[in-house]
């Protein structure tokens, strides 16, 4: 694929999501949304063979940063029952239950649970999953709103050998890997463009510097 081809696909796919951008506003504007049939609701995703209910507890048998700044780290998590993961799709997340400190002025007040989902960052395993979690600094120049409370948490305070509790993988935005169609791809990295029997995958990349880019090997393989 050409640069000028790959810029075409990149400039169909905005045009395509701003016309239904605005399609879908003058849509509600009309209140055509309040009559929305039955059969254009969010398709129902069934659970995969082996998928469990509830909260069920990994154990974190590897952490590993991915950048040379030590802002992005992978966790490896395996179920303490020792039972077989399930498949799942691509661009799907895990739900993580976290028993966290508040903080307040000059330290740390009282406990607090939270819930955070992180999109599994590796091709399905039968025995482990893998997330990467990448710390949220504060904002420059305001000294009033907080680093990230789940990144700062896994980063500062999940180490091997620690238990967490997680729910299965869900979310209904993944790719088809079974579709034939050109797939585009546009975030905050380099673009990259792979070719398989059965589609055109291509993503746009880039990144702060040279230091930051995450899972490098793994987007080379």
């Amino acid at each position: 694929m050409t640069a000028l081809s790959l810029l075409a696909w990149i400039v169909s796919a905005l045009l395509l999501q701003l016309a239904v951008g605005i399609g879908v506003f003058a849509w509600r504007r009309r209140g055509g949304l309040t009559h929305l049939a039955p059969d254009l609701a969010a398709p129902t995703v069934a659970a995969p063979p082996g998928a469990w209910s509830g909260w069920r507890e990994f154990r974190v048998v590897r952490r590993e940063f991915e950048d040379r700044g030590n802002t992005q780290c992978s966790f490896y998590l395996q179920p303490l029952d020792g039972a077989t993961l399930p498949p799942f799709s691509p661009g799907q997340y895990l739900t993580f239950q976290l028993d966290v400190a508040e903080s307040v002025s000059g330290g740390q007040g009282a406990r607090k649970t939270i819930t955070r989902c992180y999109s599994l960052s590796d091709k399905p395993q039968s025995a482990a999953h893998r997330i990467t979690i990448k710390r949220a600094l504060a904002p420059a120049g305001l000294n009033d709103v907080p680093p990230g409370v789940s990144s700062s948490y896994f980063h500062d305070h999940v180490h091997e050998g620690d238990v967490l509790k997680v729910k299965a993988p869900s979310g209904h935005f993944f790719l088809d890997a079974n579709s034939r169609a050109p797939v585009v791809l546009v975030g905050g990295w380099h673009w990259h463009h792979a070719n398989d029997e059965h589609a055109t995958l291509v993503s746009c990349r880039a990144a702060r510097s040279h230091g930051s880019p995450v899972l490098r090997g793994s987007t080379q393989r």
